[in-house]
């Protein structure tokens, strides 16, 4: 074996052709095909990622738009409260007011009804004179009761004087009594009037208040949807730089398997068979803080880190919460992650909820398979990176959305997505 690869070497030093890829078998005019598919198929996603990204803007200008009128709303609102204020305010002076109009007019009232009632007093006595005197014929006695025309003249002046005066006093008897019914029917109709304008106002005060409030909760709610929005935003932007990041991988892997294709053609033509050779996997070993590499495995995949399954893929949590990989428990100090297979970083970063997250993008036999490991307490390799079978990325960690040291691994038939569509079960393909 150790010739054979020997041959190789000088074959292709020979041709200057370098280190061809690893590959199972030849690449056909169908890989190459599919690979580009994959990336028109890339393509258009990120275009539709793109016009969300568009359509969430211009939900976040509708909303802003909508507070900014909602503000404008609740200016006048607070206006016309401040106005209602000012005219209750007012109204309730106005009524203070009446209330000691009202009051005065009960003194006035009491001294209309004191001369009422001496005039009262006064009458009874003549009524009481005349009836004791016999009334209207008491004035005959003292007419005829004359000694001469003269005293006849004096004696009716007389008369006529005592009978005006007892009609002035019930003429004033009966103009008290007006002014007293006019005054009381006055002032309480005005402390009425003054008591519903009161009620109209401090009811207006409450339908504004009530306006104000309902405005408060949907500027609130309008707010709490631009956020929600915002968020959404976020989210579609690092889904779109993660399907450009992959669209680069997938770009490399094709660019690739025209190499290796035209290698194979330049192989063909001079009629020799050129056979891959191993550069050297990461052997699997004892870390100085205690941790190990796990073994590289026979076939496409091998593990990506030693440690137990503590939760699984599918539904868990009674089938509300879909787990789209496998987590793998940590049970040394420093724990080394390997990348599963073959293939290209296209997105290595920290992420809100990942936290330090590896993707890597394989090519295995024409198929396309994204792996993702996640909460990485430290990343090792970067972006557009090649990396192989068992080379360690990573060290297990706690970062991003985790409740404790572990790897998230995930496994995709085909690119990711957010929604995880082509998520699989790494145990039916990983020999765990």
């Amino acid at each position: 074996m150790k010739k054979k690869n020997m041959m190789a070497l000088a074959v292709a030093a020979a041709l200057g052709l370098g280190v061809l890829p690893p590959a199972a078998d030849a690449v056909s005019t169908r890989d190459i095909e599919q690979k580009r598919g994959e990336i028109d198929a890339l393509r258009s996603k990120r275009s539709e990622v793109q016009e969300k990204i568009s359509e969430a803007q211009k939900n976040i200008e509708a909303l802003q738009s909508q507070q900014k009128q909602v503000a404008n709303d609740i200016e006048k609102l607070n206006m016309a409260i401040e106005e209602t204020s000012g005219k209750i305010r007012n109204v309730s002076a106005d009524i203070d007011q009446t209330e000691h109009a009202i009051d005065q007019l009960k003194q006035e009232i009491a001294e209309i009804q004191e001369r009422i009632e001496k005039r009262n007093d006064i009458l009874k006595e003549r009524l009481r004179s005349l009836q004791e005197s016999g009334g209207a014929i008491s004035y005959l006695q003292v007419l005829l009761g004359a000694q001469s025309f003269s005293d006849f003249i004096d004696r009716m002046s007389a008369v006529t004087t005592i009978m005006e005066a007892d009609q002035q006093i019930i003429r004033e008897q009966e103009a008290d009594k007006a002014l007293k019914e006019k005054k009381e029917a006055e002032l309480t109709e005005k402390r009425n009037k003054l008591q519903e304008d009161l009620q109209e106002l401090k009811q207006l005060q409450a339908e504004l208040a009530g306006q104000l409030e309902q405005k408060n909760r949907l500027m609130a709610d309008l707010k709490q949807k631009e956020e929600e929005e915002h968020d959404h935003k976020m989210a579609l932007e690092e889904e779109k730089e993660l399907i450009a990041k992959q669209e680069a991988a997938v770009k490399e892997q094709l660019a690739e398997l025209e190499r290796q294709k035209r290698a194979e053609e330049e192989a063909k033509q001079r009629a020799h068979t050129y056979t891959s050779f191993d550069n050297g996997d990461a052997s699997s070993g004892e870390m100085p803080s205690g941790g190990s590499m796990p073994p590289v495995s026979s076939g496409a995949f091998t593990r990506p880190a030693n440690g137990p399954i503590t939760s699984g893929f599918g539904y868990r949590f009674g089938g509300t919460d879909f787990h789209p990989g496998v987590d793998i428990g940590k049970r040394a100090p420093v724990v080394p992650v390997v990348a599963a297979a073959d293939g290209i970083v296209f997105r290595s970063y920290y992420s809100s909820s990942y936290g330090n997250v590896i993707f890597i993008s394989h090519v295995i036999n024409g198929q396309t398979y994204t792996t993702v490991y996640a909460h990485l307490e430290a990343r090792l390799v970067g972006e557009g990176q090649h990396v192989r079978k068992g080379q360690m990325i990573g060290y297990m960690g706690n970062t991003g959305n985790s409740t404790g040291p572990h790897l998230h691994f995930e496994l995709h038939r085909g690119g990711w997505n957010e929604a995880k569509t082509n998520a699989v079960n790494p145990l039916d393909y990983i020999p765990f």
